[in-house]
């Protein structure tokens, strides 16, 4: 690194991001951020996007230029950001703003904005896995069934926040018909099975501390593929508590696979859960781990 730490700060401009949230207002984050970086040996510039996409072609042009590209968004706006600096030098520090902060929570990092900033003088930087479906990157999870359906239909409704998206998931959790799916890991161990929802996990949640993969490591070369059943609708309540407790484990309703690995042969094409956003995909969906793919900052 440079010896004077340069910091580029990309955020949705008012009333955009790659998902929807409504961000602060930019003055009141231009004071938060100088009230903590001016002076000393950081050097900054905040900018903020103005389209889908633009996060990711500023990320680009500032690797190499930038020392720590600081995204200020939820798990989509990472994404973008994300997929600008892969394989890179140039590390990425996330500000939470989003509506579940699925990655963010994993990392330990804090959610309120002055603290997320604050470790940009004080954090320090390691590397952590990726991964991709059909070559599209993600960075917490990606999954078929459920979830991606609640994605879906939670894109469509200008309402942020856990009731909205819980209410998606409970409509789907009763309507919802479970496809036949024939997964393949590692190129040998191979499973027919007609799930709820299939969620490949590089990080442990989807946000709001709902853990659906306990045992997920961004750090360790692999996937955790989760395939639940849907559980009766007596044992809903334990089911949540140990979801939102990390201890969904404990549940007979779930198997987890860990590989680097994974193919899935679905009956048709359809909607795949993209670290919270939903997108259309062929019916043969391949899953790949890039392992210390990408720098990020934390505590």
């Amino acid at each position: 690194m440079p010896h004077s730490k340069s910091i580029s700060g990309l955020c949705p401009k008012n009333g955009y991001s790659s998902s929807s949230t409504p961000f602060p207002d930019k003055r009141r984050f231009g004071e938060e951020a100088a009230a903590v970086l001016s002076g000393g040996d950081i050097q900054y510039e905040i900018v903020f996007t103005e389209r889908a996409g633009h996060a990711t072609e500023l990320a680009t042009a500032a690797v190499g230029n930038y020392d720590i590209v600081a995204a200020a968004g939820g798990d989509g706006t990472l994404n973008e950001v994300a997929r600008g600096l892969l394989h890179s030098d140039t590390a990425m520090a996330v500000i939470p703003c989003g509506s579940g902060n699925g990655l963010a929570r994993c990392l330990h990092l804090p959610l309120k904005t002055s603290e997320a900033i604050q470790l940009l003088r004080q954090g320090k930087i390691e590397r952590i896995d990726t991964a991709t479906v059909n070559g599209k990157l993600f960075l917490s999870v990606a999954g078929i069934g459920l979830d991606a359906q609640t994605a879906d239909d939670f894109a469509r409704d200008p309402r942020r926040g856990f009731i909205p998206y819980a209410h998606y998931a409970t409509n789907n959790y009763f309507h919802l018909k479970p496809e036949t799916d024939r997964i393949t890991f590692d190129g040998s161990k191979t499973l027919t099975c007609s799930p709820m929802l299939v969620t490949f996990a590089n990080s442990n949640q989807y946000g709001y501390n709902a853990v659906i993969a306990p045992h997920a490591s961004l750090q360790d070369g692999l996937l955790d593929t989760c395939i639940l059943s849907r559980p009766p609708l007596p044992v809903i309540p334990a089911f949540v508590g140990m979801l939102m407790h990390g201890h969904l484990d404990r549940s007979r309703y779930l198997t987890e696979i860990q590989s680097a690995h994974i193919t899935v042969e679905r009956p048709s094409a359809g909607v795949v859960n993209i670290d919270g956003e939903p997108v259309m995909m062929d019916a043969l969906l391949d899953v790949r781990i890039l392992p210390q793919s990408l720098k990020v900052v934390i505590p």
